[in-house]
């Protein structure tokens, strides 16, 4: 394939704003007088979420959330497209219009959905002294109320095949949105760019594990790459996982839950819809203990053909996607975490990646498919 390029995730600077100063931020720009904030997890983003009393100067917030708010203050490299940021508000009101429950944005004192702000903030936690570290694109989104999925336990069947039909509902609403500034946006965690985590493969330091991670990429390349143009493409979510899967409790049955919303879309692009599946089957792979982690997607799938067919390409291709997702949260999350060892949010996935997708890959394709056929079969009798 030749030369495939290096990921650069020394250019996604994480913000590290004090508490203080964000309380101010929030002051400041948005007029929202809170005297706390509680800073939330965030793998390349700063998030605080935060219950105003009140709103002073604001002209276009008429009346407070009661659910609170979460603030944002964007990466080093996403800031610098504000392009960027008007398509994912355009995307969250387009998912809003079409019935979803959405963290919507909300109109700071100037009448802007997002501003770009020159902030001060350390450069390690480590230093005792605020350094002027650019521009960071702000902004301010409500909080939808309920736990994520990664707080529930255990996950049961049903968590899977109703995000599955979370997913494919959401794909099937995207087809009719588009914006200009996903034609362009380069996205290292985008699956087209799995080739270039050879580049920084180095990070694995197991030798078995090395191994596993070169066979996954090699036949990505071999099997994926030469397909692209014959998948369908649309903007797609592309970051489906348990920390942006917000569930309620039941009414009639507190010990289960139902998906109400998928929050966080910082990773959305264009890209084949394949990937959001593939992406969305690893994560739920992750905690198993309702069923092996190798039968995770036959449940996902049922749930997401209900509301969209896959195409008989898409479903051959999808194990090598999965295994691709695995090698990328594994591969970047321990070479981000190189780079700020005191996230340990970074490393979440390895805590029961390792282990899944070894026994995935090594499990023989042919079995897998029929194991998945079975279980949507027995969805649909």
């Amino acid at each position: 394939m030749g030369e495939v390029g290096t990921i650069k995730l020394s250019e996604y600077v994480k913000p590290n704003v004090s508490e203080y100063k964000v309380v101010n931020l929030i002051q400041t720009l948005y007029g929202l007088q809170t005297q706390k904030v509680k800073e939330l997890n965030g793998f390349d983003d700063q998030n605080f979420w935060f219950k105003p009393v009140s709103v002073e100067g604001n002209p276009y917030l008429a009346s407070l959330w009661e659910h609170g708010y979460v603030l944002k203050i964007a990466n080093s490299k996403d800031s610098q497209d504000s392009a960027l940021f008007d398509a994912q508000k355009e995307l969250m009101f387009h998912f809003h219009r079409d019935g979803f429950e959405v963290s919507l944005p909300i109109l700071n004192k100037r009448g802007q959905y997002n501003s770009l702000e020159e902030l001060k903030f350390l450069s390690t936690d480590d230093d005792l002294e605020e350094k002027p570290m650019g521009r960071n694109m702000i902004r301010v989104l409500r909080f939808i109320p309920g736990k994520t999925l990664y707080e529930i336990d255990p996950w049961t069947v049903d968590n899977f095949f109703q995000c599955g039909q979370y997913v494919g509902r959401m794909d099937q609403s995207l087809k009719s949105f588009h914006h200009s500034a996903y034609d362009t946006r380069y996205l290292s965690w985008s699956l087209t760019n799995v080739p270039k985590l050879s580049s920084v493969l180095h990070v694995v330091e197991d030798p078995d594990r090395v191994t596993l991670m070169t066979d996954i990429i090699e036949t990505f390349k071999r099997e994926v790459l030469p397909r692209l143009p014959e998948l369908e493409e649309g903007i797609i979510h592309g970051d489906v996982n348990d920390h942006n899967i917000v569930v309620k409790q039941r009414s009639d049955n507190p010990l289960q839950y139902d998906i109400v919303s998928v929050i966080d879309f910082g990773d959305s692009q264009k890209n084949p819809l394949l990937f959001e599946l593939a992406i969305t089957i690893m994560y739920m792979m992750l905690k198993h203990s309702a069923v092996h982690p190798n039968q995770t997607g036959g449940h996902v799938i049922a749930g997401y053909i209900k509301h969209r067919k896959i195409p008989r390409l898409e479903m051959d291709l999808l194990r090598t996607c999965i295994a691709s997702r695995f090698a990328q949260a594994l591969i970047l999350g321990a070479y981000s975490y190189r780079q700020n060892p005191t996230n340990e949010y970074l490393l979440l996935s390895a805590k029961t990646g390792w282990k899944v997708v070894e026994e995935f890959w090594c499990f023989p394709k042919e079995q897998l498919m029929k194991d998945w056929q079975q279980i949507v079969s027995e969805y649909q009798n």
